[in-house]
């Protein structure tokens, strides 16, 4: 697990993944139009952060229940940006992911993209592998980055929320969290957040779990987390930020489970690109005066 005192060298880009558009779309294909939200620059960014178009990269569909497909799309996309050295890694099982093949391509890749699909799924089938601490250890100590989109994103906290309901009201007990992969100890990261109506149920996550932080990102937006602080708001959607360390007054640990909630002094705080946000000081910055403070360092 990564220590959260230690600043790494490395960057996250959690990515809030594309909403299917067509009311006839099953999962299958909704999971495909999420590898078709690169228009907003998102994918381009995350070139950006690795080394251009000379990245060498990992596609990890391992969330996916069509990995074969999803893996395609990204190598399509990748392609058309210029980007020809891509790479998918399929993993179907726990003891798959520590094959000596796939931890040998970890430590020649420059970053690895986790996709959409079930959070569940990828948690079960990568937590506490030797795949997951080399990709720490890369993160912790070179210019390694990790991106996830969707469920890909979702996973790569310390806690991920594993089962939940979107709703307009907070209600007691309508979500449940897990063990996230870790990359980013102090927070719990929700997809599609607006147009699912996520807010209440990663509002309890956060009441569930004192001292954490809530990041909820919008289709097509994303975040690019630098030294596991600093985030920087990319896409062209939006991202919430959710601090539950000074609500007073709640009834939440009083009321029975499926009871509505109430509570007092929730922080929240809406970044879009131009903006960026310190997580450890809970604090909120132009972009702009950002990078003006680190060219002056």
């Amino acid at each position: 697990m990564i220590n959260s005192k230690a600043t790494p060298k490395g960057k996250l880009i959690p990515i809030g993944g594309s909403e299917s558009k067509d009311q006839g779309d099953n999962e299958s294909s909704s999971e495909l139009r999420q590898s078709n939200f690169f228009e907003s620059g998102i994918l381009s960014e995350f070139l950006q952060e690795v080394k251009g178009n000379d990245s060498r990269i990992e596609v990890i569909p391992a969330a996916s229940e069509i990995p074969d497909e999803m893996g395609k799309g990204y190598l399509k996309a990748f392609h058309q940006l210029g980007c020809k050295n891509v790479h998918v890694m399929p993993i179907d099982s726990y003891e798959d992911a520590d094959r000596g093949e796939n931890l040998s391509r970890i430590m020649k890749a420059d970053g690895v993209l986790f996709t959409g699909g079930s959070q569940n799924q990828l948690i079960e089938k990568l937590l506490d592998t030797q795949l997951i601490q080399r990709i720490q250890e890369r993160y912790m100590n070179d210019n390694f980055v990790i991106a996830g989109t969707s469920a890909g994103a979702m996973a790569m906290a310390r806690l991920a929320i594993k089962e939940g309901k979107g709703g307009e009201s907070l209600i007691k007990g309508m979500m449940e969290t897990e063990k996230g992969l870790s990359f980013l100890p102090n927070a719990i990261i929700d997809t599609h957040f607006m147009q699912r109506s996520r807010f209440p149920r990663l509002t309890e996550a956060l009441l569930r779990n004192p001292g954490m932080i809530g990041i909820g990102l919008c289709i097509d937006s994303g975040v690019v987390i630098s030294q596991g602080n600093m985030m920087r708001a990319i896409g062209s959607g939006g991202v919430f930020i959710i601090d539950a360390d000074e609500v007073g007054e709640t009834n939440y640990h009083e009321v029975p489970e499926l009871e509505p909630v109430y509570l007092n002094n929730l922080r929240v705080t809406i970044l879009a690109r131009g903006a960026s946000y310190f997580l450890k000081e809970r604090s909120f910055a132009k972009t702009s005066e950002v990078d003006v403070a680190e060219n002056n360092k």
